[in-house]
């Protein structure tokens, strides 16, 4: 008993020291109100649970990673619509204005398209329009409509451009560069659109969008991809079947016109405010023929209304009696050719070398003063309507050169007047208003397709010139007459019975013979033929 009673009090006693030593701790860890109350300024912020965001450090890198590459790639493809607008702006200004030029059968289809280049500008000034409300919505405003802008632009914008440039493509083929870079540039940055679309926002597309996302990108791909292979291997023509028409492109900067009546190729510009002159040069490799001063022109050159270059010998005023000089600018053919070229003031009486052009016949050659000159008049025909036939002496079909062969001389016609008279012809230097061989390409309209003389197959007769002329004693005013050579159109100077005449529409005016609705015979406008890349850069 009393054992257990020392138990008893030895356990009461150790347990008065460890509760004094327990409150002992307490009083030196816990702060009194007191101290509390003095260190609350001092009291650190209460820890945010674990999986709040705000202090996350590892996703707050991965969020700013993110968000420059969200900023990389938006430049990207921004830089690359750029760039496809740049080149439509480039398209429309390489092609725009084929109006004034259509010296070729490329800027001569185009020209059959009158709303390609409008439609072109409208669809690539709303692409630039949308480059604007991204810098004022999105940067300005802060707005995050950059997906929605862009693709935007690509429906009213990039696609409509890319379409309008692939018509463009079709007829131009190799010709134009910045029609066919348009076209890859755009499929270019539609198929980069699709691959950040792809990958940026797959996760909330459904599988429609999925599909029709996957199919756009790839038939992106394969346009540009196939388009960049013809054009670089050159069969462009595979697609558009163009060799089939028989019109090979030339680069020409004029548009070639084929004068019959002498077998030669000038060119003209089209619409211009005056006419062309034309300059037709003697037989290359021909020398200067030596003249007298009593040479006549038919004894020297004979029959021939093409040019001739001739030298004249010095004093020739001195030996001239004072007849023999016929007309005024235009001369007989009996006139001497040394004293009309002093009349006309292509040479001096000290000689020289000149130019001279045979030519159709007046009804009239008018008598003028010029130079210390005074020339003589004569009436040789009536004006009106004449007929036209071959030589009873034979040779070529008037105005039309054998095939296979080469002529120094082209067999003029014989030109009768109403009364049967034949009109002789004339000849002159080309240096005066009056007796100046031009051409001018007024205007042009496009006919249609269901037009007399127009053929499906030879879509440049739908064009239809206003040509006026005057070349060789032909003329022609204000002319209606299709491109290319008319299968319907009435033959004029064909070979006929030896001294047989022709009934024609041609009538014989003051300065040639005037032949309304016959422009065709007299000149062609034909950019088909070979020959017809003489007006080249």
């Amino acid at each position: 008993k009393n054992s257990a009673s020392a138990w008893a009090s030895r356990a009461a006693c150790r347990a008065s020291h460890e509760g004094a030593a327990m409150a002992l701790v307490l009083t030196s860890v816990v702060p009194s109100d007191l101290e509390i109350s003095r260190s609350a300024d001092l009291t650190p912020p209460r820890p945010k649970a674990a999986w709040d965001q705000r202090h996350d450090t590892i996703r707050e890198g991965r969020e700013a990673d993110r968000y420059w590459h969200d900023r990389w790639t938006a430049g990207l493809l921004l830089a690359l619509a750029v760039i496809d607008n740049a080149m439509c702006y480039a398209a429309f200004f390489t092609v725009n204005g084929v109006d004034s030029r259509m010296h070729n059968i490329v800027e001569m289809q185009l020209v059959l398209l009158p709303w390609l280049m409008p439609a072109l500008m409208v669809f690539t000034c709303l692409g630039t329009a949308s480059f604007a409300s991204l810098v004022i919505i999105v940067e300005c405003h802060g707005i995050p409509r950059f997906h929605t802008i862009m693709n935007v632009r690509i429906y009213l914008s990039a696609l409509p451009c890319a379409l309008i440039c692939s018509i463009i493509f079709y007829y131009s083929e190799q010709t134009k560069w910045a029609p066919f870079t348009a076209i890859v540039t755009i499929m270019l940055s539609i198929f980069m659109w699709c691959l950040h679309m792809r990958f940026r926002w797959w996760h909330t597309m459904n599988t429609c969008g999925k599909i029709l996302l996957d199919i756009s990108g790839f038939l992106a791909f394969l346009v540009g991809f196939t388009f960049a292979i013809l054009f670089i291997i050159n069969r462009v023509d595979f697609i558009t079947k163009s060799n089939e028409m028989s019109c090979p492109y030339a680069a020409n900067v004029e548009m070639p016109v084929n004068v019959p009546i002498l077998g030669k190729w000038f060119c003209a510009p089209w619409k211009r405010k005056e006419e062309t002159l034309l300059v037709r040069q003697p037989e290359p490799g021909s020398s200067p023929k030596q003249l007298l001063c009593s040479d006549t022109f038919v004894g020297a050159f004979g029959a021939s209304i093409e040019p001739h270059a001739f030298e004249c010998p010095s004093g020739c005023l001195v030996q001239y009696p004072g007849l023999g000089l016929t007309g005024c600018g235009i001369y007989s053919t009996d006139s001497q050719v040394c004293i009309a070229a002093i009349h006309s003031g292509v040479l001096t009486d000290a000689g020289g070398t000149a130019t001279v052009f045979g030519r159709l016949g007046l009804p009239r050659f008018e008598r003028c003063s010029r130079y210390a000159l005074t020339s003589e008049e004569r009436q040789v025909a009536n004006a009106g309507a004449v007929m036209l036939s071959v030589p009873s002496s034979g040779g070529s079909s008037a105005f039309q050169l054998p095939r296979g062969t080469r002529r120094l001389y082209v067999t003029p016609p014989t030109v009768l007047d109403s009364s049967g008279m034949r009109v002789p012809q004339a000849f002159h230097f080309n240096n005066l208003p009056h007796s100046q061989e031009y051409l001018w390409l007024k205007d042009w309209d496009v006919s249609s397709s269901s037009a007399s003389g127009v053929r499906a197959d030879r879509p440049w007769t739908r064009i239809e010139a206003t040509v006026s002329a005057r070349v060789a004693g032909m003329e022609l005013h204000d002319e209606k007459m299709r491109l290319g050579r008319p299968e319907d159109q009435l033959a004029l100077f064909t070979a006929a019975q030896s001294g047989q005449a022709q009934s024609t529409q041609c009538r014989l005016g003051e300065y040639g013979v005037i032949c309304p609705g016959s422009g065709a015979a007299v000149v062609n406008l034909d950019f088909c033929q070979p020959a017809a890349q003489t007006c080249l850069a």
